[in-house]
């Protein structure tokens, strides 16, 4: 957890061996057929031993679009043309085990993958649902500051310097369809996650006891976490969500499928909240614009409120062009464990090329944190300044991303930060790769330099942690 203990830290195989092996038989059958049928001397275009083997092959032709996977293979012929996948073509070898998405090999399993139509349709994803998930497994050498070794406290020695589960994340529920045509939809979304990322996901801006905080979820360094628990409804353009969701301040995410790198910003993990229990809309003003407007009981809350932690949370995403686009984000009031104040996130998305692109945050955090922040817990004093005990009080946040798509397989990033916390500044910058051998497979292998001045916090034999050179990798599997 990031706080508590002082820091809070989105193929089945398409075709059968019988289909294979029935469609082999098929062509070395017909061209059998069609050799005796034309091997007479005299044979002409118009003649009808030559007519016989055109008819042949035509028919065969058929029979091999009705056993294509993208149609129905127990129908006559293709109920709905519009949807299914066009056969393919048997002169490329690489095509001959096509895993029905247009790709040689045998492709990725996914959950959704098993409620296949066989026609094109999902028997789930068709009305909104969704089931999915993925295991992250991560080693990084030293702590990095965020997620790995929990920041200031590094009182969890198992976070850093071995290979180990840091995610196992399941999610399910529908999704509620915004559509000015649809005069109501509806929906709800479950996240349940274990591993060593469990008590950052958790909702530690509770009062200990609370929903899934303290609550004897934890199993040493592997803890449970719901960090989504939530209803939402749809009617035209407007979405309403209420519950325990994910914030929408910032860029990086707690689940490990929705950022570039393996460890995280100082800004995300020191001065935003991740989840939040309350009511947020959603409104598609345009085809460019949507707006967020909600309620919410603080930062890091599941179902509980801890010190009357009551504050705004909206802002809105604004697409410019298919290449730009700005988010800005607020919530502000009440903050509850951070007690009251306001935290501002404003990002920039630039397409400069079809494989570059770059994207610029800035953060700023302004809070009076008067309110101890955990008056349940004994022992516990109200935090001072964040180079001591790691809670900011006031921080800005200076963020810069730069991706290259090297080719479908392989992406290139760097990212730049200054975090400036309490009038101390810190610096880190992080480059490395994606790889994806399969797409279902991502083995992200990176650098992260860090260097603070005016912070030279040691651990271990002697080496500071905002003052080092950290290297990780992690391997994310979805399903």
């Amino acid at each position: 957890m990031r706080t508590k203990r002082q820091l809070r830290f989105a193929d089945v195989m398409g075709v059968g061996t019988s289909m294979v092996l029935g469609t082999a038989g098929m062509l070395l059958g017909s061209a059998l057929f069609a050799g005796e049928a034309c091997t007479p001397a005299g044979c002409t275009p118009t003649s009808p031993s030559c007519q016989q083997c055109d008819q042949v092959f035509a028919d065969a032709a058929a029979k091999l679009k009705n056993l294509d996977p993208g149609c129905c293979s127990t129908a006559p012929a293709c109920a709905a043309p519009s949807v299914c996948a066009p056969a393919a073509p048997v002169c490329e070898p690489d095509m001959v085990f096509d895993n029905g998405c247009g790709k040689s090999g045998l492709g990725c399993f996914t959950i959704m993958g098993l409620f296949d139509d066989g026609c094109g349709g999902n028997a789930l994803a068709d009305k909104g649902w969704f089931v999915n998930g993925w295991t992250q497994f991560k080693y990084s050498n030293n702590p990095d500051g965020s997620f790995a070794g929990n920041a200031q406290a590094l009182d969890d020695r198992v976070e850093w310097d071995r290979y180990a589960l840091n995610q196992q994340y399941m999610r399910f529920g529908k999704a509620a369809t915004v559509d000015e045509c649809k005069t109501f939809d509806w929906g709800f979304g479950v996240d349940v996650l274990y591993g060593l990322d469990g008590n950052d996901a958790q909702a530690f801006g509770n009062n200990p006891g609370k929903y899934d905080f303290a609550n004897g979820y934890d199993h040493g360094s592997y803890e449970w976490a719901l960090p989504q628990l939530y209803a939402e409804v749809a009617f035209g353009k407007m979405k309403v969500k209420a519950g325990h969701f994910y914030t929408i301040v910032g860029y990086e995410v707690v689940p490990a499928t929705g950022n570039f790198f393996t460890s995280a910003q100082l800004t995300f993990y020191n001065s935003e909240p991740f989840t939040h229990t309350g009511v947020l809309t959603e409104y598609a003003a345009t085809d460019k614009l949507t707006i967020w407007n909600g309620w919410v009981l603080g930062w890091d809350t599941g179902y509980d409120q801890l010190n009357n932690g009551s504050a705004y949370l909206g802002g809105f995403t604004y697409a410019v062009n298919d290449d730009v686009s700005f988010i800005w984000t607020i919530n502000a009031g009440n903050l509850g464990w951070r007690g009251n104040g306001a935290v501002n996130s404003m990002i920039l998305s630039l397409q400069w090329t079809e494989k570059l692109q770059t994207l610029h945050q800035f953060d700023v955090l302004g809070t009076d944190n008067t309110i101890a922040p955990f008056p349940a817990i004994p022992g516990f004093t109200r935090p001072t300044n964040f180079a001591t005990d790691g809670i900011a009080h006031d921080s800005i946040g200076q963020i810069n991303y730069a991706f290259y798509e090297i080719n479908d397989k392989l992406k290139a990033g760097v990212r730049q930060e200054w975090y400036k916390a309490d009038s101390t500044s810190y610096y880190t910058f992080t480059y490395g790769v994606n790889v994806k051998p399969m797409e279902c497979l991502t083995i992200r292998p990176e650098v992260r330099h860090m260097w603070s001045p005016g912070n030279d916090l040691v651990y271990g034999n002697g080496e500071s942690l905002y003052n080092q050179t950290v290297f990780g990798v992690d391997a994310v599997w979805t399903y």
